[in-house]
């Protein structure tokens, strides 16, 4: 019992300290924060289900996306575990904490966490 009050206590920590600490910024607006941790905020429109990773695309399809949140296949599950099928929210507007990094061409954040993920419900 006193490990999952710890594990919440600290899980929520971490997000105000991320949220405190990091830029509010529009997906759009990434370029602009390549190597700097940010709360990006978009519109979710496309999720592309890989055999290792899924690709959650912000305000444009594949390639013409703003900005893109990775997850990893290992990681997923506790991301369904918050939010269900992720595949239902395409359309709803999602906010993202982390390091903007440019991979090839595009944009995107590595997200290892569910709490660095959050749907803007506003």
């Amino acid at each position: 019992m006193w490990k999952k009050v710890a594990a919440i206590s600290s899980a929520l920590l971490l997000s105000s300290l991320a949220t405190a600490a990091d830029p509010r910024i529009e997906a759009s607006k990434a370029y602009l924060y390549v190597g700097k941790s940010v709360m990006a905020c978009g519109t979710l429109v496309e999720i592309n289900h890989l055999p290792n990773r899924h690709y959650m695309n912000f305000d444009k399809k594949y390639p013409n996306h703003t900005l893109t949140a990775l997850i990893w296949n290992k990681d997923y599950r506790w991301f369904e575990n918050r939010y269900g099928k992720i595949d239902n929210y395409v359309g709803s507007r999602f906010c993202v904490i982390g390091k903007v990094a440019q991979n090839q061409n595009y944009l995107q954040i590595n997200v290892t966490n569910p709490q660095f993920l959050r749907l803007v419900t506003n």
